[in-house]
């Protein structure tokens, strides 16, 4: 190949290359809730999709608690939602689960965390595998079974623990991959309740 061939080839590819560029610049990357969403939901005028993204509605579940009693995502619209993502098994779950705790048991001292309900998801395990791990570690939390991987599936799970805080409309306004904290999750909520989107 000749020094001209290969300046010219390489003159095609870096035009082809700006324009490209310059589509992308203008029509832009697709979100993640366009591919990892369900359906279109109305809040107000405006379509959201149902997906576990930033921004997007949270995905609806119903499911079993440990305690027995059905719990429905959808009926806890009006206040913020905290839902996360564990299991026994689960190492830095373990390291969490104190903050996790903290949280619950000063809800009341703490104006941010008024109303808020926190879920704990439990990754396929038994009941009788859960309640001595709880107990063991003087945890009180509202867990709630996912025996299947069911809600998993539906929240796209990359790994645990995850946890999404939900505004009081339903719309997912931050999402922690890794353990978290109670004063991160106190920031989260109080940011979620005032944006109330």
């Amino acid at each position: 190949m000749t020094t001209r061939t290969r300046a010219a080839l390489l003159s095609v590819g870096l035009l082809l290359m700006i324009v490209g560029l310059a589509v992308l610049a203008r029509v832009g990357l697709p979100t993640r809730a366009a591919y990892s969403g369900r359906s279109d939901a109305l809040i107000g005028a405006e379509a959201r999709y149902i997906a576990p993204e930033i921004d997007a509605l949270a995905p609806p579940f119903r499911a079993q608690t440990l305690g027995g009693d059905v719990i429905e995502l959808a009926a806890l619209r009006g206040s913020p939602v905290i839902v996360n993502f564990w299991a026994t098994w689960c190492g830095p779950c373990e390291i969490e689960m104190p903050e996790l705790q903290a949280f619950v048991e000063n809800t009341d001292a703490d104006p941010r965390a008024a109303d808020v309900r926190l879920l704990a998801v439990n990754l396929g395990e038994h009941p009788t595998q859960i309640r001595p791990w709880l107990a063991a570690r003087g945890l009180t939390l509202d867990v709630v079974l996912d025996p299947v991987g069911a809600l998993a599936e539906v929240y796209r799970l990359r790994g645990q623990p995850s946890t999404y805080v939900i505004s009081p409309n339903g719309v997912i306004t931050h999402i922690f991959y890794g353990p978290t904290t109670r004063s991160a999750l106190l920031a989260a909520v109080a940011s979620s309740a005032a944006e109330n989107r």
